[in-house]
């Protein structure tokens, strides 16, 4: 390989090395301190084992797998509707839609040991009428290898890494640079989904779709920085 396409191809993984630093920095800084609940609502939560939690101010909450969880919240006006949402990269799935007339409400009691296998980290959204909030609920004696989430997203941060090192070694043509494009997505998402589970980002954070989106545009300028042409066989005469 050349001198130049070394320097390329270093350059390129210090820079991305740099930048998937500064962005993971910048994903982790502290919100949770403010207040979790806003709109005039109140809501507090219970856990059998770990005890309760106001969660009007306390935005992150502690529990143990062998915890019975649920919640209770209280408005000053009727709500006509409470929603409730896992959050996943910012992006709210469904877990609770409630239409009403009342300025109080429950949910649960749910057991953590149903979800722990799938996830140790949960970001839960809520929205009613005139509220909204949120928790960061995380299981602290879960380890993140012993969920599927954490095991995922180590498996696709390998595969992605690899993906995106084959791609460097390509001709960089179209079709490589789509393919590097799709592993460094892949490469994204794993790395955050195994940050999520040790708890160093926000499942309910949309910045951290930062990763994936910055691995894409990595898997578009990497195909071919470590190519070498091959050269023509010049057979040699007396």
């Amino acid at each position: 390989m050349n001198s130049g396409g070394r320097f390329g191809f270093t350059f390129v993984y210090r820079l991305f090395g740099v930048a998937l630093l500064f962005v993971i920095a910048f994903l982790a800084r502290p919100e949770f301190a403010q207040a979790a609940v806003h709109g005039g609502c109140a809501a507090t939560a219970t856990a059998s084992k770990s005890g309760s939690i106001d969660l009007t101010t306390a935005s992150t909450w502690h529990v143990r797998a062998a915890d019975v969880i649920s919640g209770q919240a209280t408005a000053s006006t009727p709500q006509k509707f409470a929603q409730l949402k896992v959050m996943l990269f910012g992006i709210g799935l469904p877990l609770l839609d409630k239409q009403g007339f009342s300025a109080s409400g429950v949910a649960g009691p749910y057991l953590v040991s149903d979800y722990d296998r799938y996830t140790r980290v949960l970001a839960v959204a809520g929205t009613s009428t005139t509220c909204d909030g949120k928790v960061l609920i995380i299981v602290d004696d879960v380890a993140p290898l012993s969920t599927w989430a954490g095991i995922l997203g180590l498996i696709a941060t390998g595969l992605g890494i690899v993906g995106l090192v084959a791609t460097t070694l390509q001709l960089p043509t179209g079709s490589a640079r789509l393919l590097g494009m799709v592993v460094g997505i892949v490469a994204g998402l794993g790395i955050g989904l195994f940050l999520q589970q040790v708890a160093v980002l926000d499942p309910g954070n949309f910045l951290d779709l930062l990763l994936p989106v910055g691995g894409g545009l990595l898997g578009l300028v990497l195909p071919g920085t470590g190519y070498r042409a091959r050269q023509p066989y010049v057979e040699a005469r007396p």
